[in-house]
């Protein structure tokens, strides 16, 4: 298995970093992590769209893993000021495909499912077409060709409905789900004409690593097993938080077209048809990986009888260690906080 010592992460500090983050630190030598907003102490400030200050990263910390993290995923921003979006997107991503192929490093570049234009009946594979509705799937597809067309050594992962981050990191679809479960609503509704396949951050975090070890360069998607509307998810949710008076309606997508106004394809359901062809797709049904990330992060959420069903304790010391445990992230805050000090790499500006 091929052997990273230094790996330059950029846009660490999402809700994908944060799972991508302290599993490779525990696994490789040197680890900078980095993002145009620092917020966590182990960030250093990046902005992808300022070549001079990539370039100087690039030389100062000379990696032999790129993983580009980095994007506007906003849709609705995306649309509004898609010269912003193809800068961040599209642009960045052919500079760092280039001064990775100079350095001799991989790159890993993460897109999304939503490179598909949604009129397919089955799942997405990776031999289907690319034929992207918006402006955010449009930009990520021309970074996917600018990675083609550069770099030999890379690896192009999909993902779907992203779930992870926690409290602090977590904007997406399943924590306005439980934002709404924690001011106490019971009534939510969910769109059930849109099809997609979640993606748990560290199932997601997992699976990398362990096809970065193949050296079987490609296009992979990478989304939990299983597929469902925003309404199966939210349905989901409701049940593993034992909210049984909760009900979740469904609705069609023009409920929240004032809001969420970008081009959504149809259907981003997808299947991780090459991690199954190398015998490796780890990804976990995505009712399975919620379900963790709901005892692992939301538990607070939970009624006492669904704790009960969970497993949880309610030591809260306790409870601490078994979310460590379950998020694989095996190590106390102390721990945590020694591995930072010795081993995260700082850039000095």
């Amino acid at each position: 298995m091929k052997q990273f010592e230094r790996v330059l992460i950029t846009g660490c500090g999402g809700m994908l970093g944060n799972a991508v983050y302290p599993y490779f630190l525990k696994q490789c030598k040197e680890v900078l992590a980095t993002d145009k907003e620092i917020s966590d102490p182990w960030l250093s400030p990046l902005d992808v769209r300022d070549e001079r200050e990539v370039k100087k990263t690039f030389d100062r910390f000379n990696p032999d893993l790129v993983l580009h993290l980095a994007a506007e995923t906003d849709l609705e921003f995306c649309e509004t000021y898609p010269d912003v979006a193809e800068a961040t997107n599209s642009r960045s991503t052919r500079y760092i495909a280039e001064l990775a192929n100079k350095k001799g490093a991989t790159l890993v570049y993460i897109s999304t499912a939503g490179v598909f234009g949604g009129t397919k009946e089955e799942s997405y594979t990776e031999e289907d077409e690319a034929t992207p509705i918006m402006v955010y799937g449009q930009t990520k597809f021309d970074g996917e060709n600018h990675v083609r067309e550069v770099i030999g050594k890379h690896y192009i992962l999909r993902a779907g409905w992203m779930v992870g981050g926690g409290l602090a990191k977590d904007h997406k679809f399943v924590s306005k789900i439980l934002e709404q479960i924690a001011e106490g609503r019971v009534t939510i509704h969910a769109v059930d004409d849109r099809w997609g396949t979640p993606t748990y951050t560290h199932d997601f975090a997992n699976n990398m690593f362990r096809l970065l070890g193949t050296e079987q360069y490609g296009t992979y998607h990478m989304v939990c097993e299983g597929s469902g509307t925003r309404y199966d998810v939210a349905k989901e949710i409701a049940a593993t938080c034992g909210r049984e008076d909760i009900e979740v309606k469904p609705v069609g997508s023009e409920h929240f077209a004032v809001e969420y106004f970008a081009p959504r394809p149809r259907s981003e359901m997808m299947i991780n048809a090459n991690l199954e062809a190398l015998g490796i797709n780890l990804m976990r049904p995505w009712q399975a990986a919620l379900r963790e990330y709901i005892y692992s992060e939301y538990s607070h959420l939970l009624t006492s009888a669904a704790r009960e069903q969970a497993g949880l304790v309610e030591n809260r010391t306790e409870r601490r260690v078994l979310a460590d445990r379950r998020t694989r992230n095996v190590y106390t805050s102390k721990e945590r906080r020694q591995l930072v000090d010795r081993r995260a790499v700082k850039l000095k500006h």
